[in-house]
């Protein structure tokens, strides 16, 4: 059994768990039960119920971010619209979309820059299509492929736009709830303490 496969039904039920979906009893009866699957169809029985009650209406068509002579700043677990425009006059647009919910297929972000900053972190392993115009600015975009740490295969997000006297940057970070359920590894070669 892959360990991916199990993280992710973990995850997902974390996030079904946040959302209300979930009571405490449930939510502990099924992370228990993924962690025993022996099969990848044991894994779609825990979670059958809740992919089919999350159905694509819950991400919407169309969406719209703006920061003009201003600040906007979102994140966390939230459906992102299959076409997403992000306008930044004057302003700072930070948009962290690494937890959150997508549609199958492409999404599709276009980001409008003018004097202004925005800054855009996408979920590691969702392939990455990055293409924008610069004047006096830039479009960087960092995003890594990473063998093994692959997220659905069908799921693209395409990023294009303009940045004029502007900084536009794309990142890649683990989901925050990934985050929570592995601990980062270590780094030092120091022996661990127990207190």
């Amino acid at each position: 059994m892959p360990v991916k496969a199990r993280e992710r039904v973990v995850e997902l039920l974390q996030v079904r768990f946040a959302n209300g979906d979930l009571d405490m009893d449930e939510y502990e009866r099924r992370v228990a039960a993924s962690y025993q699957a022996k099969t990848p169809q044991d894994l779609d029985s825990i979670i059958g119920d809740l992919v089919q009650s999350h159905s694509e209406l819950a991400v919407p068509e169309y969406g719209r971010i703006t920061a003009i002579l201003s600040n906007n700043e979102q994140n966390g677990v939230m459906p992102v619209p299959r076409q997403l425009k992000i306008v930044s006059v004057f302003g700072n647009a930070e948009l962290d979309i690494s937890a959150a919910t997508f549609s199958p297929g492409l999404t599709e972000i276009e980001i409008s820059a003018v004097f202004a900053n925005v800054e855009l972190t996408v979920p590691l392993g969702v392939r990455v299509e990055s293409g924008g115009s610069t004047f006096l600015g830039n479009f960087d975009s960092k995003v890594p492929h990473i063998p093994g740490f692959a997220a659905a295969d069908e799921q693209v997000i395409r990023i294009t736009g303009r940045s004029v006297f502007a900084s536009v940057a794309i990142r890649a970070a683990p989901g925050r709830l990934a985050t929570a359920a592995v601990p980062a590894p270590r780094t030092d070669d120091a022996p661990r303490r127990l207190t």
